[in-house]
């Protein structure tokens, strides 16, 4: 039995690949006498977005997010890095700087694509020390090369044409070629996917004692009240019988946790990727829209739902990163409204209590200015900030890399959408790495956080064709 890459149809044609071709070498000869930098917008066929990444082996990004766009791409134009504790400062300046160069333009009645970068960053501001992190660094993102959009129900190939790249017709044939190939692929429409993504042959991970000697080691320092709260997160090392595509495990998660973002970032052969339920921030002009989450119970326990929202601990775990979220924001906002009590987060395989939050902020910012006051919420590092992130810098036996940290977009205008990067992991070659965290309070039992990890790690693992 096989899934399907399936998609809703949509009725906005897409030209004739003749038309296509001819329009988009039209536009890529006339973007070399404009801007340095433009993005060049047609129709295309309306296709799952990871049709555009299967089988291929190249820099890529994806990005899907609940009633908002889908895009998958192909290929960097530009890259911002930064490092260091100025890194949100660094990359929002030089990203700035970028995209205020680029123009869009939208042929064959297709709308135009605003730039965007996209990328994120490493939950700690270190240099990475591991090999399975280093191609990633600390801040890294990209304006794609050849993006596949959908949204709105329609669907368009963006080309981003450098003029300083299309001096000469041979490059400019390159990148006709390439946009060419990515049309008919699309224009297949939706292959089927095999039955399981991968076949489990070993799987690596610390002994349960050591994560119970952790977590009672976190509630020792909570009973003498130098810490309030740490977030304990553990990896899973899965190798499987053969290379598994990232795509196919993209495509997955869109069945396996419908309700959260997806991402991808694939660098040197290397995949980030994951699907989150957890916003950091979502701007759009003078409003953000953050939420508290934090408090979790298994989806498949009948009684979850009641026992969560009546769970003392539970609550009091919430009430630490609501309170901490709305303090980062008071110096930062107008005002700010908050949902109370907390509601019930329901996905396929966990429950959670959430508040939503939405704030108006003062003056003119960048949503990488909220982010940086932000990171890390408690729901993710622990309180005090300071002494929770020096206790996993310390204790914790694994380098995060990217999990936990920002993950997402932004724009000229500095809005954008930044996601927490949870229920994630690192693809490469035949090997596996996933992460998966709890927050440790006073009265937190170490079989039930450690539970609460294997829920968490239940969509990747269902993703990747693997039963925890």
């Amino acid at each position: 039995m096989s899934a399907s890459l399936e998609h809703p149809s949509y009725p906005a044609p897409a030209p004739s690949l003749e038309r296509f071709e001819a329009a988009l070498a039209d536009g890529l000869t006339e973007a070399a006498r404009q801007a340095e930098t433009t993005l060049v917008a047609l129709p295309a066929p309306v296709a799952p977005l990871e049709a555009l990444l299967l089988g291929t082996h190249e820099n890529a990004v994806a990005w899907a997010a609940p009633a908002g766009f889908e895009l998958a791409a192909l290929g960097f134009s530009r890259v911002v890095e930064a490092s260091g504790t100025s890194r949100f400062h660094r990359i929002a300046e030089a990203g700035g700087e970028l995209l205020a160069r680029a123009r869009a333009v939208g042929l064959l009645g297709a709308s135009a694509f605003a730039p965007k970068l996209f990328g994120g960053f490493s939950f700690a501001a270190r240099a990475p020390r591991s090999e399975l992190w280093q191609p990633f660094g600390e801040a890294r993102f990209v304006l794609p090369a050849l993006a596949y959009v959908v949204e709105n129900g329609a669907a368009r190939l963006v080309v981003t044409a450098v003029r300083s790249e299309l001096e000469s017709p041979r490059a400019r044939q390159a990148v006709l070629e390439g946009a060419m190939r990515a049309f008919v692929t699309l224009e297949r429409g939706a292959p089927s996917l095999p039955a399981t993504a991968g076949v489990e042959i070993r799987r690596s991970e610390r002994p349960e004692s050591e994560w119970v000697t952790l977590v009672e080691a976190i509630r020792e320092d909570i009973a003498r009240g130098t810490l309030e709260k740490v977030v304990l997160a553990r990896r899973l090392e899965i190798e499987l019988a053969a290379n598994v595509d990232p795509a196919v495990v993209l495509a997955r998660l869109r069945q396996q946790a419908p309700e959260c973002a997806r991402f991808l970032v694939r660098q040197s052969g290397s995949t980030f990727l994951g699907a989150t339920p957890e916003w950091l921030a979502r701007k759009r002009g003078p409003v953000l829209e953050t939420a508290a989450v934090a408090g979790s119970m298994s989806s498949h326990d009948r009684e979850g739902a009641a026992r969560l929202l009546e769970s003392g601990k539970d609550r009091a775990e919430h009430a630490i990163v609501l309170r901490e979220i709305l303090r980062a924001l008071a110096p930062l906002a107008a005002n700010v409204e908050h949902g109370d009590p907390p509601e019930l987060y329901q996905l396929r395989h966990v429950l959670h209590l959430r508040s939503r939050v939405r704030a108006t902020l003062k003056g003119s910012q960048h949503l990488l200015d909220v982010v940086e006051k932000l990171h890390p919420t408690p729901a993710v590092g622990g309180m005090p900030r300071t002494r929770a992130l020096e206790w996993i810098e310390t204790h914790e036996p694994d380098e995060r890399g990217w999990y936990s940290g920002p993950v997402g977009w932004f724009d000229a205008a500095g809005d954008g959408d930044m996601a927490v990067a949870l229920r994630s992991g690192v693809l490469s070659g035949r090997l596996a790495e996933l992460y998966g965290g709890a927050g440790i309070v006073d009265r937190s039992s170490p079989a039930a956080e450690f539970a609460e990890t294997r829920w968490k790690l239940a969509a990747l693992l269902g993703a990747l064709g693997i039963a925890d």
